[in-house]
């Protein structure tokens, strides 16, 4: 189980604060608004302090100084800066992520040594390797671009089909597959079925080479 607080509970910190509760992790959320509580719903397990990111009093109570992380993740980069400093330099969190939505600020938060996620370059990347292999959903893009880690559900085609004669060398290898709520990591002589959603690391441009054995695109 981890330990997180996070800070700002908009579409982003609320979709975060939702899938770690249900994963079992502890999690607190802090937000500057009532109502950004009752969006959590019923199904949240965690707790909710009320004030700003960035207040200490306020991050102490929410437990910034036993956690694990900090995600930082308001609709303000300027505070979401502020609150992963003071959770470093205050609470001495062992990791503090700040959500950045501006780009041009990406060079600076490098030289202030602040962990980020850039979210409108990630959104941008995955929109244009969307239109250029459709065929994948995309996880994971190095910063090369040239290699992807990538889910891609198996059509009737893959009947009789092996984890080996799927994979190709250099190109492709299979890291995971779920089958009926069931996720195993598979070994090459491994069958896979119709169905089966498969997890691997793809280099750009081999979609072409294993269209056939997955499910079409619904136009």
């Amino acid at each position: 189980m981890v330990r997180v607080v996070i800070t700002g509970c908009g579409r982003v910190g609320r979709e975060v604060a939702l899938a770690l509760s249900a994963a079992g992790d502890d999690v607190s959320v802090v937000d500057e608004s009532e109502e950004a509580f009752e969006l959590l719903g019923k199904s949240f397990d965690g707790t909710f302090h009320l004030g700003r990111a960035y207040d200490v009093d306020v991050l102490r109570e929410a437990g910034a100084g036993e956690a694990d992380v900090v995600l930082a993740v308001t609709d303000s980069d300027n505070a979401n800066l502020m609150t992963v400093q003071v959770a470093g330099r205050v609470f001495g969190a062992p990791k503090a992520i700040a959500l950045l939505a501006d780009p041009a600020r990406e060079e600076a938060y490098r030289a202030l040594d602040v962990d980020f996620v850039a979210g409108a370059r990630l959104v941008a990347q995955v929109l244009v390797e969307r239109v250029h292999e459709p065929e994948f959903a995309f996880h994971l893009s190095f910063p090369t671009g040239q290699v992807q880690v990538v889910e891609m559900e198996l059509g009737p085609e893959a009947e009789q089909l092996t984890v080996g004669r799927l994979e190709i060398e250099g190109q492709l290898r299979v890291a995971a597959v779920q089958r009926d709520g069931q996720v195993f990591i598979p070994a090459e002589e491994d069958p896979l079925k119709p169905g089966d959603l498969v997890v691997a690391s793809v280099r750009q441009g081999v979609a072409g080479r294993i269209a056939r054995y997955l499910v079409e695109e619904k136009p």
